[in-house]
């Protein structure tokens, strides 16, 4: 063992990539993008801020210079810990505090990798009195084709990130392949009168126009035009729009198929129901000082609680955690809550990392007091 990190130290490119000046290097860089994104968020939006600073691994700074994203800077900082690791790390029991701790650091890498792979983030718009086991997704979106209407219902379903014109989706299990036409990640839709049979939509559009995406992803209404292929050789184009809260019919063999264009869901493993929502108002106004949603979880295998859900008391179950993040009145005085939904597999990771490196902090400053104390 001893021999083969000898024969590790010794390579050039470990030893380089072990250098004291690319940690230093990365923690400036990690500072600027920080600051910087901070203040582009103003102006900018807090998605694309992320998207921009700290979810590439580079973007152009005046459409031109090339600048490190965070992946980048924390992808070359995490490679430089572990080449220290190997390299620089004294194993000995005297140093048992600083091994413990470098470690406890690298393990905040992986949570991060986790959280940024592995999260899912939706929403949940509950009535008071309703009911629901699937969220939708903020902004990314889907196809889904099922049959029948009432009840419960089998939904297949194809997420359109890299739909392309020509792309076929095929949903073989009820006959109809999908070819995508046109598609716009936002658009305007325009109707022509009622809908031909040249052009099936459930709310008579018949032309889509691109329209200049907005900094907030939410607002982004898509649009795509499909042709419909049936196992009996028929074919009907047909046009979905983000906007429209109703599918398109399609009848096949005497059967009644629903086509729309609607937020990626994301089944959730209980059933959540909104039995009461409450909101306080600051005095004389009409700004609200808090609101809280009182509901019922019933988990996949039985069982039922209560909970109450307010702006910093979130329910927690298993991987999820579920917000108070807004809510709603309509004109007629009903009111809404909506509940932001995270599902994290990682959500434990940072707590490991943050106990293991406290923990080898404490025995590195043990040990070096039990150190000074023998020497005197």
């Amino acid at each position: 063992m001893n021999s083969f990190r000898k024969i590790l130290q010794r390579n050039p490119v470990i030893k380089f990539c072990a250098s004291l000046k690319i940690t230093l290097t990365c923690l400036i860089l990690l500072f600027i993008l920080t600051f910087w994104g901070t203040v582009d968020q103003v102006y900018n939006g807090l998605y694309l801020t992320q998207e921009r600073f700290f979810n590439s691994f580079f973007f152009l700074v005046g459409g031109f210079l090339p600048f490190p994203g965070a992946q980048l800077v924390l992808w070359v900082l995490f490679i430089n810990l572990v080449c220290v690791a190997v390299t620089r790390l004294v194993y000995k029991w005297n140093q048992a505090g600083i091994i413990v701790t470098h470690f406890g650091l690298l393990l905040f890498f992986v949570a991060a990798f986790v959280t940024l792979h592995g999260v899912e983030e939706s929403h949940l718009t509950l009535m008071e009195g309703e009911a629901a086991n699937v969220s939708s997704a903020y902004h990314d979106w889907e196809i889904a084709l099922w049959k029948g209407k009432d009840g419960e219902k089998d939904v297949a379903a194809y997420d359109v990130k890299g739909l392309r014109p020509g792309r076929q989706l095929e949903f073989l299990e009820y006959g109809m392949i999908l070819t995508a036409g046109r598609y716009y990640p936002n658009s305007e839709a325009y109707s022509g009168g009622q809908v031909t049979d040249a052009v099936l939509n459930a709310s008579g559009i018949q032309t889509l126009k691109a329209a200049a995406l907005n900094k907030e992803p939410e607002k982004n209404l898509p649009g795509c035009a499909l042709t419909v292929s049936c196992s009996d050789q028929d074919t009907a184009s047909v046009i979905l729009y983000g906007g429209e809260d109703n599918p398109v019919k399609i009848t096949k063999g005497g059967t009644d198929y629903f086509l729309q264009l609607r937020r990626k869901s994301f089944p959730l493993p209980f059933l959540l129901r909104l039995k009461d929502f409450t909101v306080e108002w600051y005095p004389n106004t009409e700004l609200a000082r808090s609101y809280k949603s009182l509901v019922e979880i019933t988990p996949a295998g039985g069982g039922s609680r209560e909970v109450l859900i307010s702006m910093n008391k979130p329910l927690r179950y298993k991987n999820f955690a579920l917000y108070q993040s807004s809510y709603a009145v309509d004109k007629a005085g009903v009111e809404s809550s909506t509940l932001a939904v995270v599902r994290n597999p990682g959500r434990l990771l940072p707590y490991f990392a943050s106990f293991i490196t406290f923990a080898g902090l404490a025995v590195h400053f043990l040990l070096m007091a039990f150190k000074r104390k023998r020497n005197e």
